[in-house]
């Protein structure tokens, strides 16, 4: 399997704590004759800097207000979905009144997407991968959380629960380090999913989250892995490092970071740091 590369830089030299920073992607476009390797995310505090990238075949690349995400067609879900939560940005979502949910095909996207339809009588709850209360601070950007470009079927149990704690836990981290770098996205373990729906939306089998935050110039890291089902599971019991994420998806989350200093990051798995 060719391995995907998210690469993510920030500005300063630390995350940056202003209000509405979007990730930018760069990758390196390699000549025709030469199949594209690597895949890279760039994260940057800049909106207008140029991004261009190499994606997956057949995905495509959306930048929104708040959060970037990479989106397949053929699977109906993101690969992946990538935003830096600040400090500044929890306090600002902490009281902020109820919007209305509208779930909706991104409409700016003329690819083959899911729809509420797909997930009536189906089982499966609408199961956003950048939160909507993260997005709060704009309401452009929650309403963009509720495209489709940036939903996932997820088990009612699991989104309510597991899932629901670990995005707690990332409002708390953002608070206490004044900023996280989150990606999360579906796994697969069978090549050919379960579907649901007349758009044949794919049911990934699992769900990762994975942390990256800068402290005293040292970077720290850890992931979760957790299961599309109604399993009664803890946080630790599902904390991984980001090399377990990394070797069931494919994708390689942070090598923007020196090699030596990617190798230790990613192989952490220190709850205690995080709580």
């Amino acid at each position: 399997m060719r391995k995907l590369s998210i690469t993510t830089r920030y500005a300063n030299h630390a995350f940056p704590k202003g209000q509405g920073l979007i990730l930018l992607m760069t990758a390196l476009l390699l000549c025709a004759c030469v199949p594209p390797k690597r895949q890279h995310l760039q994260t940057k505090s800049a909106p207008e800097e140029k991004n261009e990238v190499v994606q997956r075949p057949n995905s495509i690349l959306l930048r929104y207000t708040g959060f970037t995400v990479s989106y397949n067609p053929e699977n109906r879900l993101p690969d992946w979905v990538s935003y830096t939560l600040t400090a500044e940005q929890v306090e600002a979502t902490k009281h902020t009144p109820k919007m209305p949910r509208r779930f909706m095909p991104d409409p700016n996207l003329n690819l083959p997407q899911a729809s509420s339809e797909d997930y009536r009588n189906s089982g499966w709850v609408k199961g956003h991968m950048a939160r909507r209360q993260d997005m709060k601070w704009s309401e452009q950007a929650a309403m963009e959380c509720d495209y489709f470009t940036n939903i996932c079927p997820q088990n009612t149990e699991m989104n309510n629960g597991i899932w629901h704690k670990i995005e707690n836990m990332a409002r708390r981290v953002a608070v206490k380090y004044d900023s996280v770098l989150i990606v999360c996205g579906p796994i697969f373990d069978s090549p050919t999913p379960e579907t649901i729906g007349p758009n044949r939306v794919r049911i990934p089998d699992s769900f990762f989250k994975a942390f990256l935050i800068k402290r005293q110039n040292a970077y720290h890291s850890i992931a979760f892995i957790c299961p599309n089902s109604s399993d009664s599971v803890t946080v630790t019991g599902t904390m991984q490092n980001v090399n377990s994420v990394e070797s069931l998806t494919g994708l390689d989350l942070f090598d923007f970071l020196d090699d030596s200093v990617e190798e230790k990051v990613e192989q952490e798995a220190d709850i205690y740091f995080w709580k």
